[in-house]
């Protein structure tokens, strides 16, 4: 894996990369609190980067390596415009958007709100309240989800499932609310699949 800095109109992000940087590119946002960072899906990224896509997870503005312009945290309409910002900042016109908990959410309203920006997206737990815009999601979801996840209830899954037009539910036993990163060795060639050609050469 290699370290990389990319520049947002919110600060510049410190990342980490597997894979090939012109690869079809897969970006991983964190949860909320202070313990996240681009780590959450390091279990993914080696798997992912050895498949040919360009891998990377970050760090959002004010959270760990990354520096902020901003005194507090990012709002859902900043972390939005810094998804995109990475997405251009990696020379790519579409992103798989994964998202652990608060990520997830960005990630669904980066979906929303730049639709043609994200081809699919790879969750975890996503905090996102607005279970009334699911239906408007039109991208394929891979869903992962824990049983025991003591943060967002295992129930939860059940409503993303029965709101999302396309979506996979991998639901496991155990990983509380990191579900996708702490059975990343089962998760990743579920993840792979579900990826496919994606983009092919028209990631560019």
């Amino acid at each position: 894996m290699e370290e990389i800095i990319v520049d947002t109109h919110h600060g510049r992000v410190f990342g980490m990369r597997a894979g090939p940087a012109g690869g079809p590119l897969v970006l991983g946002i964190h949860g909320w609190s202070q313990r996240n960072g681009w780590h959450t899906w390091e279990p993914l990224l080696e798997p992912l980067g050895m498949a040919g896509y360009q891998a990377v997870s970050v760090d959002m503005p004010g959270w760990g390596q990354s520096q902020s312009v901003h005194s507090g945290p990012l709002s859902a309409a900043q972390a939005v415009e810094t998804a995109i910002d990475l997405i251009t900042g990696l020379e790519a016109k579409q992103a798989v958007l994964m998202g652990k908990s608060w990520g997830g959410g960005v990630a669904l309203h980066t979906a929303l709100a730049h639709p043609g920006r994200v081809a699919k997206l790879i969750l975890t737990a996503p905090a996102f309240r607005e279970l009334d815009r699911l239906p408007e999601i039109n991208q394929p979801v891979l869903l992962a989800w824990a049983q025991d996840d003591p943060v967002i209830p295992y129930r939860y899954a059940q409503e993303f499932t029965g709101r999302l037009p396309q979506v996979e539910l991998v639901s496991y036993p155990t990983g509380g609310h990191s579900a996708a990163p702490q059975n990343a060795a089962d998760f990743a060639p579920k993840a792979l699949a579900f990826l496919g050609a994606f983009l092919g050469n028209d990631s560019h």
